[in-house]
C-alpha cells in the first residue's frame, strides 16, 4: 500500500527540498478561519459606512426642512413689504391736512394723524 503526502505551500514556485524558511503550509480550517475574519471585518465596514451615511441624510433633510421654512417666511416678508410700497405709491402725493400720514419705517407701518402733529 501507498501513500502519499501533499504540502500545499503559500509562496508560488517550485518547492526545494531542505528548505525550510519561507516555507508555509496553509491548513484549510486556518485558510476558512482567516476568510470569515475578513468577511466579517468588510461586513463591519459596511456596516460603519452605512450608519454614517443614514446619520448624514438624516441631518440634511433637517437642514433642508429649515432652510424650506426660513424661505418660505422670507417670501411672506416680502410680499408683504411690496404691499406697503404699492399702497404708499398708491397713496396721495400731498397728504391732506385732515387725513392721517402714513409713513413706514422698517416695513412696520404707522399712521399719524393730525392730533400727532
Amino acid at each position: 500500500m501507498l501513500f502519499f503526502h501533499v504540502r500545499i505551500h503559500a509562496r508560488i514556485g517550485p518547492v526545494k527540498e531542505g528548505v525550510s524558511s519561507g516555507d508555509v503550509v496553509m491548513s484549510d480550517e486556518g485558510d476558512a478561519a482567516r476568510n470569515s475574519r475578513k468577511l466579517r471585518a468588510s461586513r463591519d465596514r459596511w456596516k460603519q459606512r452605512s450608519a454614517e451615511k443614514q446619520q448624514q441624510i438624516r441631518q440634511l433633510r433637517v437642514t433642508n426642512r429649515d432652510l424650506s421654512l426660513s424661505r418660505d417666511q422670507w417670501k411672506a416678508r416680502v410680499k408683504e413689504l411690496e404691499e406697503q410700497l404699492r399702497a404708499l405709491r398708491a397713496a396721495p402725493e400731498s397728504p391732506s391736512v385732515d387725513g392721517p400720514h402714513v409713513c413706514v419705517f422698517l416695513g412696520a407701518r404707522c399712521s399719524i394723524g393730525p392730533e400727532h402733529s
